[in-house]
């Protein structure tokens, strides 16, 4: 019962420090102190959170938790987050404290879903299969985003069409304007690539310990990645505006259909 309320009571503080992160990228790319205020206060409550579990561990166990690397990891990140904190009290860049809160989300993640925490047989597979429906969960959240960002994309190369050829019909004006099309576009692929990131970081973990390190040489995994890293130089991109609209769009798509080849073909080579 005891490891059961320690692994739900974990997983709230990974999801509630996702959020967090999330909103300290949104506003590195989009200033808004709203996003950013929202961000410090849920990383103000994960640090709560974490330190009501590090007490009790504490008063339990009667020592700070350095026995082993993954307890380590778990003082490691309160440590980090307490930092954090003090970051943004002293106005250090976002990015910065966005990072720095990414190495810490992982290292909570691999202490979280550590299986050598638990005592029983039934308690290690049950956190294992969390672990993969988790990876799994944000993996096709991401593809949502990447397939609305797919969908604007489409709707961005009409509209342009239209707007070119001066086609201002009925449909002209229901689809919106090019600019419009292009910040959805932007911003979808934003989001999923963030959801990707944790993903990739859950389901590197998983194969860790369900598969061991040939996880890392299986074609789906190095293509996820290729197509992770193609996604990041394509918000990059885009926040440095060194390439037109236009052919940003069209490597969109290209990104979108390297995912449908992966999601669909390389499971057939793993």
């Amino acid at each position: 019962m005891q490891e059961n309320l320690f692994i739900r009571f974990h997983e709230i503080i990974l999801f509630i420090y996702l959020i967090s992160i999330i909103c300290y990228f949104f506003d590195f790319v989009q200033k808004s102190y709203k996003v950013r205020n929202l961000g410090i206060y849920l990383l103000g409550i994960v640090w709560v959170l974490q330190t009501i579990s590090l007490s009790i561990f504490i008063i339990q166990m009667k020592h700070v938790p350095l026995g082993s690397i993954s307890d380590v990891f778990f003082t490691l990140t309160w440590l980090i987050i307490s930092i954090s904190l003090v970051l943004n009290v002293i106005k250090v860049l976002n990015f910065s404290v966005f990072f720095l809160n990414l190495i810490g989300f992982t290292l909570l993640a691999m202490n979280t879903f550590q299986p050598t925490h638990y005592n029983s047989h039934i308690q290690k597979v049950t956190i294992v299969n969390e672990l993969l429906l988790i990876h799994v969960g944000l993996a096709v959240l991401s593809y949502v985003f990447f397939a609305l960002a797919f969908v604007n994309a489409l709707l961005y190369i009409i509209q342009y069409r239209n707007l070119k050829e001066k086609r201002f019909d009925q449909k002209y004006f229901r689809i919106g304007s090019v600019a419009t099309l292009e910040s959805i576009v932007f911003y979808s692929t934003l989001t999923g690539w963030i959801v990707l990131i944790f993903s990739i970081i859950l389901g590197a973990q998983w194969g860790v310990i369900a598969v061991g390190e040939r996880i890392f040489i299986d074609p789906k995994v190095i293509l996820s990645s290729i197509i992770t890293l193609l996604y990041g130089s394509f918000i990059l991109i885009r926040i440095k505006r060194w390439m037109n609209s236009r052919y940003l769009i069209y490597f969109n798509i290209i990104l979108f259909c390297l995912n449908m080849v992966n999601l669909f073909f390389a499971t057939h080579f793993t």
